[in-house]
This record gives C-alpha cells, structure tokens and sequence, in this order.
C-alpha cells in the first residue's frame, strides 16, 4: 500500500493542463479561465450621476436656470456655465461643464430655476473609472467563473472569453446486482447509487461526465469500456477493485492496461486501482459508496482541477473537534463529521457510525476529519483538520 500523498501526486502527475477554448460569456458560469481577463475600458466610461437631481458647478452663487435634461440613455448636449442647471436622472453621463450633483429632494423648483444651499464638487458623481479601468485586471488565469464575475466581465463588453476545455470523463458502475434508481431490482440487487454521486461530483468540478453505464461481472463487458470510453480524459469505474472472486476489473482490462498503483493506506476507500487502459488515465474506485465518493474527493476532484489549470485549490481547513477521538491506526482515515460554528471557531463532531455502506450519515456530514496515520488520541477541543465536501 501507498500513502494517501504519494497517490494523489502519481494521480495527478498522470494529467497535463487541457487546451483552451473561445465560449460566449453566457455559456462560462462555472467554466475555468485559461488566461486572465483584462479590462479593455474604462467603468464607468464617463462621470456619471448617482441620484435624481440637478447637475450644477458647485459653489456656484444664487439661483440657477434649469436649460435641459439628461436622463440615462440620453445626455445633455450643451454646456453647464455658472448660473445654469440640468435636470439629470440616475446612470446619466454629467455634462461637461457640471462638477456636482444636487439631490432633487434638497432643491426648491420656482419655474425654470432652481435654488438649494451649499454643495461640494464631486458630490453625488461616479467618477469615470471608479469601478475598473482599461488594463486593470478582471478575473485571473484558473479562476473558476461565478455569476458575479460573468457580470464585471460583461460590464467590460467582453462578450466571449477563454477557458480550458472541459475534461470529459468517461465512468461505468460494475456488478451484476446493481440496477438504475426507478427501475425494478434484481433479486439481491442494489440500486448503483455511488454512480449519480460520482456524476453530480464530476460536474460540479467542472468535467463532462460520460455515463457508461452498469457493465455485469464478465470479462467481456469490462474489456469493452475502452472502445465505449473513446476520446476521454480519463476513465473512471466503480466496483470490482478488490480481491473478491467477482473483483475482475483488473484481469479483464487485458494488456492495454499498465498498472501503476492498487491499493492505498487509507480508509474508506483501500482498494483503489490507478493506471493506464492504452494512453488514458484509469482509476479503479471501490464499490462501497462512501468509499467511492470519498476517493473521488480525493483523487478525482485533484485530476480535474490539474487539467483545468485551477488557481491553488485548497480544500483542507483547521476545525476545533468536539469530543474525543482515540488512536489511529497505520491507516489516514476520513471521518465523516458535522461542523458548527460557535465560539468564534469551526468545531468538527465526527458522526456515531462511519461504515463505509452508510449514504445518509455521508449526505449528513459537513466536512471529513482527517486523521493521520498513527494519530494520537485527541481530546475535546483539540485542532483537527477537515477536508470540505463542496
């Protein structure tokens, strides 16, 4: 066996960062930049109002003649001299001449004039450029796009942008007992449950996912997921990886596949299988559920975002545990736990049952606690680390 660090840096060693693309900006939430995204222009391009009011030259004495409008879309033509104002409306470029904005709620209207008390320059006024300028930095190379960042890249007019091509991973589930959720069970069956997991993961990443499907328990079913995996990134199947009569994954995949490593100090998740089935990248998870989710987290999650080109992905953080923990053993082991926030601190509750079967405890927790190996007791409120599940 292997520790879990050297497993995921021979996993992650395997991939090289994907080619980039050209998408249009309303099909790249959640895409992965390629390069950084860098303002082409100014924001707001001119001064422009923050309010309703009356675009004015502060200090300016006296009354003052109202001699146009401006709402936003349509700005004022002329000229603002001493003596003059004009009726301007929230979002309107300021016109040239006026260096303040007064409110129309502190402006007495006597006709075409108006009068009000003193006002500062600048009051009221976005300056132009306030928000970004040309050459200012956007969005960086690997940053992953949220809506927020879609709409400060369209705010620059950028209607397209470049990111990597997403990763498609192809997966199958293998058992002759598993069938779909809906469909009618095999006696003894089981419904192949880990496969939506690992789909939902692999897209939430950022992967395409390419279901293959459930292969039974024969060598010629298994065989056949290369020629069905054509042109993945990476090939992914659940079950089959231990030692079992019925765990053929490895015999069956024939001389295309080169093994690198099978089995990893850790748990849930031991008998995982990495290598390679003719060019790409193989991963063995196990059939255990939580087992293969967790060492999707682990190793999958790391692959993708090696292959997107992702910006220095932490997933790890400090928690403070409530209760206590006895010794580990020579295995890293993953905790499934809730997390609260209380006293100004994370405190991590490992959950009262952690067999590897067990879904609804997994969809419970909050986060793992990592435990090392050969880990000391740990008493209540003693620092643990945690590995995020989102």
């Amino acid at each position: 066996m292997i520790g879990v660090g050297e497993a995921e840096a021979r996993i992650t060693a395997a991939f090289a960062t994907l080619p980039a693309e050209t998408v249009a900006l309303d099909d790249a939430l959640g895409r992965t930049l390629a390069e950084g995204a860098i303002a082409r222009h100014l924001q707001p391009p001119t001064p422009v109002s923050m309010m309703d009011g009356y675009a004015i030259i502060a200090g300016d004495q006296g009354a003052r003649k109202v001699i146009g409008t401006a709402p936003a879309g349509h700005p004022f033509g002329g000229r603002v001299n001493r003596g003059e104002a004009v009726r301007i409306f929230t979002g309107a470029p300021v016109p040239d001449g006026a260096d303040a904005v007064i409110m129309q709620e502190k402006v007495t209207v006597t006709g075409d004039t108006i009068s009000f008390g003193d006002v500062t320059a600048g009051r009221a006024i976005r300056a132009a450029g306030m928000d970004f300028r040309a050459g200012d930095i956007l969005a960086r190379g690997g940053q992953r796009l949220t809506a927020r960042d879609l709409a400060l890249l369209a705010a620059d007019d950028q209607g397209q942008v470049s990111v990597r091509r997403r990763p498609v991973i192809a997966f199958a589930a293998t058992g002759d007992e598993l069938s779909r959720a809906g469909e009618p069970r095999k006696p003894g069956g089981i419904v192949a449950s880990s496969a939506y997991g690992l789909k939902a993961m692999l897209a939430a990443w950022g992967a395409e996912p390419k279901d293959l499907g459930i292969l039974p328990d024969t060598q010629k079913a298994i065989a056949g997921i290369a020629a069905a995996a054509a042109g993945a990134d990476m090939i992914i199947t659940l079950g089959g990886a231990s030692v079992g009569d019925h765990d053929i994954v490895q015999s069956a995949l024939g001389d295309d596949f080169t093994l690198d490593f099978w089995k990893i100090a850790m748990r849930p998740g031991k008998p995982l299988i990495f290598g390679r089935l003719g060019k790409t990248p193989f991963m063995g998870l196990p059939g255990n559920p939580v087992s293969t989710l967790v060492t999707a987290l682990l190793f999958v999650r790391p692959a993708i975002e090696k292959m997107l080109g992702r910006e220095n992905p932490n997933h790890m953080r400090a928690a403070l545990l409530s209760g206590a923990l006895g010794a580990n053993d020579e295995r890293q082991d993953y905790l499934r736990a809730s997390l609260e926030w209380r006293e100004g601190q994370f405190w991590a509750t490992a959950l009262p049952a952690q067999d590897s079967s067990m879904l609804r405890l997994f969809a419970q927790a909050d986060c793992l606690i990592v435990r090392r190996p050969g880990a000391p007791a740990l008493r209540h409120g003693e620092a643990v680390d945690i590995l995020t599940l989102e």
